[in-house]
């Protein structure tokens, strides 16, 4: 079991180290609070990446493949007695396993997630036929920009969050009490891709302060936005939308939002494993996408070509982007794309480059048969208003 350690996730330790302090599994799950199945899951997954590693001696295979390198498979030789005669593992490159690091962070967190959230009275009297799609454009939660380099507002983390908390509730306030909320995340929620404050590209990032801080106050935000659209409306769905930023990040955001809401049936939060989500309301299709690395006129052949069943059903159909900051709309062979603007000011190299936008969010409300009915927007200049009214 000592071997385990050093492939484990800092909870899975926790519980490797209990399993080796305690007689049984079972006393091992008593001491920390977790249910046994917890403790085979983590015991499991950190075997299954000791294995990867070429480290599994309980199965005589005890060869460390070199850093970024695992194991692609292994010839073992045994003698007639069932002695290990010889062993040969050939080693290949490290591949990124999306669904492995899910798992991880699934095991790490629904111990203290799991439950927490009670479910809410619904409200009643609410607009039948009617969904209010609140828009968050790159809200680049953890950036850092001083006012004085970039001749805009000041942004950082406590800033961001106030902001879009307050946007939140001036659109919620100003539009109609709809039975469906959708919540759009157009990606690039969270500023950097992972602790060394890089996009997943690479790209050095102006950030502010701890990682750790950003992301638990960006889960944090958004399980409170999502609650404050549980008192507004019946249902209400959340779409996280993986950008060029915070690719990574999106996905367990959107995990840890699942587990949260595990027991909230009027929550619908679907799976953000590929970077286009799509929905079905009424007579509209809605197909969102971050914008990176693609056109409006692609995401059009795309989805006519995988989507061409609800595309032939759907008499409005949008495509909501987000990436470029700042308000740009077209049409192509019936599909209008839209691409938002963002609450966040901008930082050094956006100023220096020249780059700018308007700064709004937006409510659009779309009608079950009719498409858009309305919209309502906010930008930052109103929210200081209401706040001094």
């Amino acid at each position: 079991m000592e071997h385990l350690k050093e492939f484990c996730t800092p909870r899975q330790l926790e519980i490797v180290e209990a399993v080796i302090k305690y007689p049984n599994k079972q006393l091992a799950a008593n001491a920390l609070g977790v249910s046994r199945s917890t403790v085979r899951n983590a015991i499991r997954g950190a075997e299954k990446k000791a294995a990867a590693n070429g480290v599994a001696p309980n199965r005589d295979v005890n060869h460390r493949t070199m850093e970024g390198f695992n194991a692609k498979f292994v010839t073992s030789r045994y003698d007639g007695e069932g002695n290990l005669q010889g062993q040969y593992v050939r080693q290949e490159r490290e591949k990124f396993d999306l669904e492995a690091m899910l798992e991880d962070f699934r095991d790490g967190f629904k111990d203290e997630l799991k439950g927490l959230h009670k479910p809410i009275t619904a409200p009643v009297n609410t607009v039948d036929k009617l969904m209010n799609c609140y828009m968050i454009g790159d809200h680049h939660l953890g950036m850092y920009a001083w006012s004085k380099e970039t001749n805009d507002d000041n942004y950082d983390t406590d800033i961001s969050v106030k902001l879009l908390e307050d946007a939140v509730d001036s659109l919620v306030a100003r539009s109609p009490n709809s039975k469906h909320g959708l919540l759009v995340n157009l990606g690039d929620f969270f500023h950097s891709n992972n602790i060394k404050g890089e996009t997943a590209g690479g790209t050095q990032l102006d950030t502010d302060g701890r990682y750790g801080r950003t992301v638990r106050m960006g889960v944090n935000l958004l399980k409170r936005i999502v609650i404050r659209l549980l008192e507004k409306h019946e249902i209400v769905t959340v779409l996280n939308v993986r950008g060029n930023h915070d690719s990574d990040p999106a996905l367990w955001l959107n995990e840890a939002m699942k587990m949260y809401f595990e027991n909230e049936p009027r929550v619908i939060i679907p799976d953000n494993y590929s970077k286009f989500t799509h929905l079905v309301y009424g007579n509209s299709l809605i197909v969102t996408h971050h914008g990176d690395k693609i056109t409006p006129q692609r995401i059009y052949e795309s989805v006519t070509r995988r989507l061409s069943v609800e595309w032939g059903q759907a008499k409005y159909r949008f495509g909501w982007l987000g990436h470029l900051h700042h308000k740009e709309s077209k049409e192509i062979g019936g599909m209008l794309f839209e691409q938002f603007n963002i609450l966040a000011s901008g930082d050094s190299y956006h100023a220096s480059a020249g780059y700018g936008s308007s700064r709004s969010m937006t409510c659009i409300v779309l009608s079950e048969q009719y498409g858009e009915d309305s919209r309502v927007t906010v930008n930052p200049d109103r929210i200081d208003g209401e706040k001094n009214d």
